[in-house]
Formats: C-alpha cells, structure tokens, sequence
C-alpha cells in the first residue's frame, strides 16, 4: 500500500505541475498584455521583498512533515493533533511579529530598487502583499500535515485548485483595478485554500480542534531543535532569489526583473515537475528510519538514476524550446528572455540532480550538508552578483546567480556520495551517457544561437526545426533507455497489484 501511496503522490505531482505551469502561462501572457513588462517586474520585487518574513517560521514547516511522519509510523493520533496545533498557533504568532516589525524595512528597500515614478504603487502593494503572506504561512503548516500522512495528493488538488482560481480571479479583478487587482487575487485565492486544507486535515485527523488552541511547549522546542537547520536554509535563501531580484532593480530594468520572473517561474515549474515526484519520499525514508534503515541507500540510488534519467533530457529540451516559448508566450522572440533563460536553467540543472541527497537528508534529519549548500549558494549569490551586476548589469547577476546555484548544489551530492561509498562514477549513470552526450550536442547547438552568424537558429522557423529534430532524437534514445521498463514496472506493480489487494 506505501509503494501504492507514493507512485499516486508522484502522479498528482506531476499534475499538479501541468495544471499549475498551464496556468502561469496564460496568467503572464495576460498581464503582459493588460499590464505590461514593467508592472509585472514591480510586481515581482514586491513579492521578492514579503518573502524576506519567511524566515520567522522557523522551520516549521519542515518539522511538521518529519515529526507527522515520525508519529503516524507509531500510529499515535493524539501526538500529531498537538504537533500541527502548535506549530500553526507559532507559526502564525511569529510571523505576523515580523512582518509588522519589518513592514519599515520592506518600505526602505523597495526604495532602493524600484524606480521613483513606480515607487507609489510598490508601496501601496505591500500591505496585501504582507497579509497574503502570512495567509499562505499557515496554509503551508497544514499542507505539511497532509505530507506527513504521505497525503500529498490532496496537497496536489488543493495546489491545482488554488492556481486555477489564480487565474480566473486575475481575469475578472486585473482589468478593474490594474496591478492592484493582483493583491487582492492573492488575498482570496490564499485564504480560501487555507480553509479547504484545514477542513481537509481534520477529517484525517480527527482529534484536531475546530481552530488550533493547544500548544505544547515540548513539542515546539522538539521541532524548533529539528527545525534549527529549516529556519537558517530560510535566512540564507533571503540571499538567492531576493536578492537577485533586488540586484536586477538595481543594476538591471523593471523589464529584466518582468522578464526574469517570467523565465525563472517556468523553468521552477518544470523543476517541480521532477523535485515534487521525488519529494515524495521524505516521508517514506522518516519511516524507513525507524524501521528499516538499511533499505536507505538502495532508495536514494534508484531515486538518483531516475532523476539523472528525467532532468537531463526535459531540461536540455526546454533550453532548446526557449525561442518558441518565447514567440508563444511574449508574442515574438525576446533575446533578452531567451539569454536569461538559457542561464538560468542550466543553474537549476545542476540544483535539480542533487534533489534525491537533498531529500534523503531530510528524511533522515541530517540537515547539516544541506545547510552548507544554501550558506555557499548566499555567499557566492551575493558576492559575485554585486560585483557582476556592477561591471556587467542585469545579465552579470543573473550569471553570478545561476553560478552560485550550480557550484552550492554539487556540495550536497558529493557529500552525500563520499559518506555513503557511492563512486563519483555514478553521478553520470552509465545507462544514461549517451543521453547525456546527446544533451550536450543540442546545449552547444544553442550556445551558437548566440551568436550572430548564425542566422538560421536565430529565426522563428530555425528554431522550431532544430526543435522538432532535438525532440524526436531524444524521443529514440529515450525510448530504448532500461529506465523505461523499471518505470513501467513500477507502476504496474504499484497500482494493479495493490489494487488487486484492496
């Protein structure tokens, strides 16, 4: 039933990921026409400023899915009612300190960044900025309860269903009141997945109260303890995609910052499409920890060679589909979104492959190497962002921040393989070199793009070909790769046999 449990966690992931990328496409396209390039960036600082406050949930969220996990092994419903009451009751305490602390500081530095004549309507952004923030806090603890009971699929519908009224809110408040409308999509759509995954959680869990009341001070400096590692990953992410963010503003335009957050939201989407399936096991390994952990090592190696076998190929051919992309989405051939987003996808690459270590380290609770990952990827985020942004502008601190990203992520990994005796071998599967190669071969292909003398990949009709021909090459290799046969496998054996069973 686990096994059963995890490949639907796995599926309802990947759709979540569809539906919601479905639905940022044709949210940006829209406010790019209603509103513009530059309101979009705006927009995007704005919310790169709120985000600063996540570092007041001290984690919590993490720790709810390791100790729900942790007490639903031991089958003690009592224990996860009071984990989940205490952990949203200072969750929503701590948080709501913070950002009433640090509303000032928010004001400050979006002055820094957002250009004089745009700076009024940042400004009166922020309030609901801050209010759907501290919505979506809570609404994260609950969502955490659900991963814990490996109930992520509902996380998924919930997550599905709240993209979906994103959209359709945007389309009847966007027009009235302009960006302002977007606040108020935010507020509502935020509130009203907070109400279905607290009615969601209690039906699982029937010992939780009406509105969380309890709070047991054991609990919380248990999951403060475990949550130590979440909350300092969340001071440290301040200095990664805020500060990005903020050194575009500054070194860069309002249309970098519109464009960027348009490349960097699609190419996190297609990442979600492999991280959330893989996430899943966080709370499988919580369980194996306390009952078989030596099955571990053999679950991370699979879980790798699948990852290496998934992102390889799906980020090779997005890199190559950014000029279509790009016409579809923009409406003509941006070289401004096509740059940023061959950069920063190959950032993410790297950040991707060491998901299934990143994640075994979770489930087991040894945050430390995941720590010094984030802490490498802030310094150098900052330190190189600045001095590129200077010297080079929008496109050096995207540059510094793809960097950093690729150089933190392999910490994890190497880490992880050397503690474990794994061979760095095994970081390229053998069974999947000659995707790799191929992969490299189409990358390289898109480098020249860059260049001018090659006008035929630069035009709109280049472009799709080269697609076209990339895809069906990958498709082949794909096809006959073994890895294909254990997938199918597993879903065999993970619905038919279980369903057989029920």
């Amino acid at each position: 039933m686990q096994k059963r449990q995890i490949l639907v966690n796995s599926g309802m992931s990947l759709a979540q990921v569809v539906v919601i990328s479905g639905s940022l496409f044709f949210l940006y396209r829209y406010l790019l026409k209603i509103l513009g390039v530059d309101q979009l960036g705006i927009w995007s600082l704005v919310l790169a400023t709120t985000s600063v406050t996540q570092i007041a949930n001290l984690g919590l969220s993490g720790s709810v899915v390791k100790f729900v996990a942790k007490y639903v092994a031991l089958n003690d419903k009592q224990k996860i009612s009071e984990i989940i009451q205490t952990a949203s009751i200072a969750a929503l305490i701590l948080v709501g300190s913070v950002l009433l602390a640090g509303y000032p500081v928010a004001r400050w530095a979006l002055g820094l960044v957002v250009p004089i004549t745009s700076l009024p309507l940042a400004l009166s952004l922020l309030p609901y900025s801050f209010l759907g923030f501290w919505l979506m806090i809570a609404t994260g603890i609950f969502q955490s309860g659900l991963d814990g009971h490996q109930r992520i699929d509902i996380r998924c519908w919930l997550l599905m269903t709240g993209a979906v009224l994103q959209l359709f809110l945007a389309f009847l408040l966007t027009p009235r009141f302009g960006l302002m409308g977007m606040a108020y999509v935010r507020i509502i759509q935020n509130f009203v997945i907070l109400a279905a995954s607290w009615l969601i959680l209690r039906k699982i869990v029937p010992q939780l109260p009406s509105i969380p009341r309890r709070f047991n001070r054991s609990l919380f400096k248990e999951m403060i303890g475990y949550g130590a590692n979440f909350q300092l990953i969340a001071f440290l992410n301040m200095f990664f995609e805020p500060v990005t963010k903020m050194f575009l503003g500054k070194f860069g335009s309002l249309a970098m910052v519109g464009y960027y957050e348009m490349a960097n939201r699609m190419i996190q989407q297609v990442r979600a499409l492999l991280v959330s399936a893989n996430q899943t096991i966080v709370p499988a390994i919580a369980g194996l920890k306390e009952v078989s952990p030596e099955q571990i090592r053999s679950v991370y190696q699979t879980s790798y060679r699948l990852m290496f076998y998934l992102a390889v190929p799906i980020f090779s051919l997005m890199i190559v589909a950014l000029p279509v992309i790009s016409f579809l989405w923009i409406g003509h051939i941006e070289s401004l979104f096509v740059t940023m987003g061959l950069i920063i996808a190959l950032g993410w690459l790297l950040n991707t492959l060491n998901a299934p270590a990143y994640f075994v380290y979770l489930g087991i609770g040894e945050l430390r190497w995941n720590v010094v990952s984030h802490l490498l990827i802030a310094t150098l985020n900052l330190g190189m962002g600045f001095i590129l942004g200077r010297h080079f502008g929008g496109l050096g601190v995207v540059s510094a921040s793809a960097s950093a990203l690729g150089i933190g992520s392999a910490v994890i990994i190497i880490s992880f393989s050397g503690k474990n005796g794994i061979p760095d071998s095994d970081m390229a599967p053998r069974d999947s070199r000659t995707v790799g190669i191929l992969c490299i071969i189409g990358l390289g292909l898109m480098f020249l793009r860059l260049w001018p003398g090659f006008p035929l990949l630069r035009s709109g009709v280049g472009s799709a070909i080269f697609l076209m021909i990339f895809f069906l090459a990958l498709s082949v290799i794909l096809f006959h790769h073994p890895m294909k046969g254990t997938i199918i496998g597993w879903v065999r054996e993970g619905f038919f046999k279980a369903t057989s069973k029920e």
